[in-house]
């Protein structure tokens, strides 16, 4: 079908991103858990994106596209044939929150959405933690409080809840895949510093795509425009 995106207003904000930001989206929709190049992705094949090869805003400047990967990763392929493009974001979004078996009513607003299933990776994971990874996590994200509903509404409006959501990944995937074998890579690529082989690569390999949608690519992709998003509006209220 070639990469084709369809406007989006839901992911407009993603044009306004840091290029490492965008780069790390990227680096989700297109590699795998050994690091090489996804065979259904159409972004590294793009001649206008390879013509930007070592650029240092290549992503920024295609930032549609990286946004067109998503969508095609997000529908059926054969659909995607059909329709001549993917599935937009909240279709996507909402495909995520049914898989992980969170209630999500379409009258609710793109943010609520993506609020509703932050607080809901959060709270899985911190109940599986024992004592000392809280106090890891609470250190990591320099909170001034120790209890979680405490904690959640400064993390959903802070700047430091990419991190606090990275820390908790990097401590608790392989707990949470005992609960949602269906998450496969959540969190892949957002947390900072991590290769894409060792303890993340075996817990992934198990994981498959499932009619609809490659999940193992859109959960954590949504996961982490989710907080771009928050890291996004937040900045636009302090200028």
């Amino acid at each position: 079908m070639g990469l084709v995106y369809k406007e989006d207003e839901d992911l407009h904000f993603l044009q306004h991103c840091p290029e490492e930001q965008l780069k790390a989206i990227a680096a989700l929709l297109t590699h795998d858990e050994k690091g090489k190049q996804r065979l259904a992705s159409e972004l590294l094949k793009h001649e206008e994106f390879r013509a930007l090869d070592d650029h240092p805003e290549q992503h920024r400047r295609h930032w549609q596209l990286i946004a067109g990967e998503l969508q095609h990763f997000g529908g059926d392929s054969i659909a995607n044939k059909v329709r001549g493009h993917g599935l937009l974001y909240r279709t996507i979004l909402l495909d995520v929150c049914k898989r992980l078996k969170l209630k999500a009513g379409k009258e609710m607003s793109t943010l609520e959405i993506e609020q509703s299933l932050l607080e809901h990776f959060l709270r899985n994971s911190w109940q599986k933690m024992d004592e000392a990874r809280r106090a890891e996590f609470l250190a990591a994200v320099n909170a001034k409080v120790t209890e979680l509903e405490e904690l959640l509404p400064q993390l959903m409006q802070d700047k430091q809840l990419a991190a606090g959501v990275s820390h908790l990944l990097a401590g608790q995937l392989s707990k949470i895949l005992r609960t949602h074998a269906a998450i496969g890579v959540i969190g892949h690529g957002l947390v900072r510093g991590a290769g894409l082989g060792g303890p993340f690569g075996a817990a992934l390999n198990g994981v498959k795509a499932v009619s609809g949608g490659a999940f193992r690519v859109t959960i954590p992709t949504v996961l982490q425009i989710a907080c771009l998003r928050r890291i996004f509006l937040s900045a636009q209220t302090t200028e």
